[in-house]
């Protein structure tokens, strides 16, 4: 996730994700305990701690058959959803604003709902927020379980078939401090940021490993020096298991009397203690106002070169060898243009999608063959960054990452769902609810063949084929 915050005046709401491919299974655990990802289920933010966002496995909904989508159910709440759904178990698990992380099963029925918290500060705006946390859902020691952050600056661990607390564990102190990052899990560990509610005010940046068994905090990485603020990690940590490092992106530098190099920048962590490994920052002069990374990292593959990439609010999606961060980026494309307002149509917060092949970006205001375009959509060659093909929008950005399955892409285009070709950009369905007219902030979940998301009106929708 995915962070909404109040940036004063000119800084309105902003969401990340916020976060690659796994090639169709993700595999986390603890002793002989894992996470498989099958077609069926869509078990942790993007849908494997590689930040893909492709359920590879899932074969049902095709560039044929989404042509036939339709609107299963919708479930109401009380909050609006900015967090990504989470398929396990035969349910659904998703936050929202009003501080319930729920159960539902997949026909929506209710199966339980855990009060996680909310954050309220009436100097920010929103002033109020719940669980924007998108949920990770494991096996444990043969016990079911589910890690979110919850909406008061604590972490939790809850047993996913009864809703049950297992343990909390507080990051922050509350109100300042917020969890808007999607925890990953990795070798009995889960790996969580910290970023403040809106920068109202900023606090230090973190991310922190904490047993996943017990919630004991085991390493703590601070973005900036002691007694700084800024580098707020409000995207989530995407891991590279075979190399035992993790990637994260970081907020705007805050108030300091040292140089702030990792802010905004991304990093690069060993998985086993949080010790650096490498780092690259935005050149001052790409930085823009407020320049946050509010994004995942998506990690992918060129050629036989492992890279890792994610936007800025500057608009520019950059593309790095994951071995050599600090050598700068391998390519940079500008995607949209940049600014301070996600959600006005400025920049991209949107992590990108990787279906094994291409690399699909998304973001802002931009212009496409000489026509201005409110957000939009590319398809992205990952060795050199030429665009493949690119598709205008114009009911606005997009702000949810991009996910799909094989040959099939679902994006946020502002208030409308729309599900596209792979191989063109062509719409195969487009949905709209009259009633909501509300943005998509949060990313969808696929499988087998539904389509789960809600937006801020608090609407939750299962569409299928």
């Amino acid at each position: 996730m995915q962070r909404l915050t109040s940036e004063r005046s000119t800084r309105g709401w902003i969401f990340a994700s916020v976060f690659v491919l796994l090639m169709g299974m993700l595999s986390s655990g603890i002793g002989n305990s894992a996470v498989y990802a099958a077609g069926g289920n869509w078990p942790t933010y993007q849908f494997s701690s590689r930040r893909s966002g492709f359920n590879q496995a899932d074969t049902i909904l095709n560039p044929s058959s989404a042509t036939h989508l339709k609107l299963y159910w919708t479930h109401t709440t009380s909050g609006a959803i900015s967090a990504q759904p989470v398929v396990a178990n035969s349910m659904l698990y998703w936050g929202s604003w009003s501080g319930l992380e729920n159960a539902t099963d997949l026909n929506n029925n209710d199966v339980w709902a855990s009060n996680l918290g909310t954050t309220t500060d009436n100097s920010c705006y929103p002033s109020q927020v719940g669980v924007s946390s998108t949920a990770t859902v494991a096996t444990i020691g043969g016990n079911s379980t589910l890690f979110v952050g919850g909406g008061n600056a604590k972490f939790y661990a809850l047993d996913a078939v009864t809703g049950t607390i297992l343990w909390s564990t507080r990051l922050g102190s509350s109100p300042s401090h917020f969890l808007w990052s999607s925890p990953a899990l990795f070798n009995g560990s889960i790996y969580e940021g910290v970023a403040s509610f809106g920068d109202c005010p900023l606090v230090q940046g973190q991310v922190m490993q904490l047993n996943a068994a017990t919630g004991a905090i085991m390493h703590i990485f601070s973005t900036v020096p002691a007694g700084c603020t800024g580098g707020g990690v409000s995207g989530s940590v995407a891991i590279d298991a075979a190399a035992g490092t993790l990637y994260f992106a970081t907020g705007n530098s805050g108030y300091c009397g040292k140089p702030e190099h990792h802010s905004p920048a991304i990093v690069e962590l060993n998985a086993s203690n949080l010790s650096l490994v490498d780092a690259w920052e935005i050149p001052p002069a790409q930085q823009t106002s407020d320049g946050d990374f509010i994004s995942t990292p998506t990690l992918f593959n060129s050629g036989g070169k492992l890279m890792v990439g994610v936007a800025n609010k500057n608009g520019i999606f950059y593309a790095f060898q994951r071995d050599a961060l600090s050598s700068g980026p391998v390519w940079q494309d500008q995607i949209a243009v940049g600014g301070d307002c996600p959600q006005c149509g400025y920049g991209s917060i949107s992590p990108a999608g990787w279906d094994g092949t291409t690399l699909y970006a998304a973001g802002g205001n931009t212009t496409i063959r000489s026509k201005q375009c409110q957000g939009s959509l590319r398809a992205i060659n990952p060795g050199n960054g030429a665009f493949l093909w690119q598709r205008c929008f114009n009911s606005g950005p997009v702000l949810a990452p991009v996910v799909g399955v094989p040959g099939v892409l679902v994006v946020g285009e502002g208030t409308d769902l729309v599900v596209l070709a792979a191989a063109s950009g062509t719409t195969l369905y487009r949905f709209n609810d009259t009633n909501s007219g509300s943005l998509f902030y949060g990313g969808a979940s696929i499988a087998n063949g539904v389509i789960y998301i809600g937006n801020m009106d608090g609407y939750l929708y299962a569409i299928g084929t």
